[in-house]
């Protein structure tokens, strides 16, 4: 079957989801909200992955496994957390066909035949949870095989597996950084609650009020370094600090999706060293689409041996 191949200039239109915290609400919605997203598959040029020799007027040719990269626009629910929403965002392609490679690789293709659509895996809060929709409207067709086909959904699966497990991480990592160093909701009656059994019931009451008090303190502290507009209530630092955790903790430990210290800067990261590693894996020409290695090639057989020749008797010869 036919399988449109993807190229540079084909558009992407999603319809993501992420949490938001509407301007001038106190703290982010509790549950994600779609918003439509929208961009070309050569992103920015900075992240996506085409073959430059087999570049022609009806644009580059994609490679399997390219990522539109960061940067990516967001039409939605006006939000603080949008910048960081787009600045991470993210949108790859697994599908590929082995019997046409550009440049070692092989070249992106639909997934849906004769429809020319294809599915990308993109960004979400808390994990990826929509498809992005590429349209490939050309006449560049390739044929892909049924290995193929299982190829790029187990390289679509691993990729969402290590994406849903690396924001489960981070999240709790943020949450227990929020929380250990900032809880703006503290009350007296928090304190003493937990201050109950540890100290005299005497003095219990005025050590509530400075423990309440030097957590206003840490609050008002920390949101000194936002903006006005982001310090309606001392409640609302806990989310701040959550997702600026979160946002610095998923660039430096990386993953498949969003900008990360390994694709923006080349740096080692654990989460893009376990992506880059798992494709490889996958990838390498040596390994077939369903993970084994092939039995290796039979050794030729040795050569006939050659039966000794004699050569020709020596002359006769005469003696007086």
């Amino acid at each position: 079957m036919p399988f449109a191949v993807l190229k540079d200039f084909h558009p992407m239109i999603g319809y993501d989801l992420h949490i938001p915290w509407p301007i001038g609400s106190p703290a982010p919605l509790p549950a994600p909200v779609p918003y439509v997203c929208f961009h070309l598959l050569c992103g920015w040029k900075g992240t996506y992955q085409r073959a430059i020799s087999h570049s022609t007027s009806w644009g580059a040719l994609v490679q399997k496994g390219s990522d539109i990269g960061p940067g990516i626009p967001h039409i939605g629910m006006l939000s603080y957390l949008l910048p960081l929403d787009i600045l991470f965002s993210a949108s790859k392609s697994y599908w590929g066909t082995t019997e046409y490679k550009a440049e070692g690789k092989p070249a992106a293709v639909c997934i849906i035949p004769f429809a020319c659509i294809n599915l990308n895996l993109n960004c979400g809060t808390p994990f990826p949870m929509r498809p992005g929709i590429v349209i490939a409207f050309n006449t560049h067709y390739a044929g892909m095989t049924w290995g193929d086909f299982f190829h790029g959904l187990l390289s679509f699966g691993i990729d969402w597996a290590l994406q849903w497990l690396f924001n489960k991480l981070l999240g709790k990592f943020s949450d227990k950084i929020a929380n250990r160093f900032l809880n703006a909701a503290m009350t007296k009656a928090a304190a003493k609650d937990l201050l109950r059994g540890t100290v005299k019931q005497k003095v219990i009451n005025q050590l509530a009020r400075e423990m309440a008090a030097a957590n206003r303190a840490r609050a008002d502290a920390f949101l000194k370094i936002f903006p006005a507009f982001m310090r309606p209530s001392r409640e609302a630092a806990n989310p701040i600090l959550n997702n600026a955790v979160g946002a610095v903790s998923g660039f430096l430990f990386g993953g498949p999706l969003g900008m990360d210290a390994n694709g923006a800067f080349g740096w080692w990261t654990p989460g893009g060293a376990t992506t880059n590693g798992a494709q490889d894996y996958l990838n390498n020409h040596v390994v077939d689409e369903f993970g084994k290695r092939p039995e290796p090639p039979p050794q030729p057989p040795p050569a006939p041996r050659r039966p000794p020749t004699i050569g020709p008797a020596p002359p006769p010869v005469c003696r007086p």
